[in-house]
């Protein structure tokens, strides 16, 4: 299917201008013509969508998480780009930081947790403790909420069904109105951005 460059620029600069950044991110410049309008409308909808249960700067910061769970830079391509958006609206440097400590806690335990989902039913290490510390899921300067939804999303990414299982658990009992239209919300982020991200280079 043939994408005129007036469509891709088009594409582009509507979410440039939906979240008031300098530029849409170059990951949009990098994927197939013939899906950047859709992967732009996906981006949108994920990250700015009509929810109101997360607001459009916790999703970026959930966005972010992913993104650094799976590039680990926070001045580059698609995270960059997450990281302007989120103070456009309203999100600060210091909470930029903390969803990074959390995206490398939460990126460690999938590591760890999903080797015990990978082994067989071999009982030999149901006795093993993970000895792994992971300060920002409990002293983060995030809202508890927040901290699970970008956990869940980077789980999600990671394929660790223990953690995955474990953060919505927790997440049906913080008292959200409505947890499982949350975790939607975060899994849809996880699988844009995580897609978008495996596109990623400058």
């Amino acid at each position: 299917m043939k994408v005129s460059q007036e469509e891709l620029d088009g594409a582009r600069a509507r979410v440039a201008e939906r979240f008031a950044t300098k530029a849409a991110p170059t990951v949009l410049s990098h994927i197939p013509g013939e899906v950047v309008r859709d992967a732009a409308l996906n981006l949108a909808r994920a990250l700015d969508g009509d929810s109101a249960i997360l607001s459009r700067g916790d999703r970026l910061l959930v966005g972010l998480g992913v993104a650094l769970a799976k590039t680990g830079s926070p001045t580059q391509g698609l995270a960059a780009w997450l990281s302007e958006a989120a103070k456009v609206a309203g999100k600060t440097d210091e909470d930029i930081e903390a969803i990074g400590g959390v995206a490398l806690a939460c990126a460690t335990y999938n590591g760890y947790y999903k080797f015990r989902s990978l082994i067989d039913d071999s009982k030999d290490f149901d006795s093993f403790g993970t000895a792994l510390r992971a300060s920002p899921f409990v002293r983060s300067s995030l809202s508890k909420t927040l901290v699970e939804l970008t956990s869940l999303a980077i789980s999600v990414m990671n394929g660790c069904s223990q953690c995955v299982n474990g953060h919505v658990a927790t997440l049906r009992q913080t008292g959200l109105p409505n947890p499982t239209a949350a975790v939607d919300e975060a899994v849809r982020i996880s699988a844009v951005v995580a897609a978008l991200t495996a596109w990623d280079h400058d």
